[in-house]
């Protein structure tokens, strides 16, 4: 009997050992099954992180809005209504954009070909009185490899571009214009 008892001892108490690790089982296989999850997740967040920004850079570089023509690296918007040369600037302005600067002859080209009309149609270069020189809107001198303007560099003298041409009209006369950005 004594025998019999010492056998129940030592068997209760190896089940409680092996129910002690039992438990503590499932909760380490949970600690590295969590770690896992959460490397998984740092992961997830990371490719999510990449894709928005790679997302945010294509609308932002590439796409143009509605209305607008894309060319090159360039966005154009080309309007129907007629204002002077300041309320086309300012226009532009409120658009997040400028008004046109033609960096090279292909471009002028693109413009021309884009252009529905025959009519003058303003440009983002005037003559500044300070400077005594013709200047675009972004503040760089008129290159003159690039195009010659007929007519007088004078103060009050705006640029207007036509048939592939660039004129010098008066800063205060009406004609379409074209934003870019």
């Amino acid at each position: 009997m004594q025998d019999e008892e010492r056998y129940m001892t030592l068997n209760v108490q190896s089940r409680k050992r092996s129910s002690i690790q039992t438990s503590q089982l499932p909760f380490e296989d949970c600690s590295v099954t969590l770690q896992w999850y959460k490397i998984l997740l740092g992961i997830s967040g990371t490719v999510n992180g990449v894709l928005a920004l790679t997302l945010i850079c294509l609308i932002l570089l590439v796409l143009c809005p509605l209305e607008w023509l894309k060319y090159q690296e360039k966005c154009y918007w080309f309007s129907d209504e007629m204002k002077n040369w300041s309320d086309s600037y300012m226009y532009c302005l409120g658009r997040k954009s400028h008004l046109l600067i033609i960096q090279n002859q292909l471009e002028m080209a693109f413009i021309q070909k884009n252009l529905r009309q025959s009519n003058y149609v303003w440009i983002g270069l005037n003559f500044t009185s300070l400077k005594k020189t013709w200047t675009w809107v972004d503040g760089s001198p008129l290159d003159p490899k690039i195009f010659f303007i007929k007519g007088p560099a004078k103060e009050n003298s705006c640029a207007a571009t036509k048939e592939n041409k660039v004129y010098s009209e008066t800063c205060s006369s009406v004609f379409k214009w074209i934003c870019q950005y």
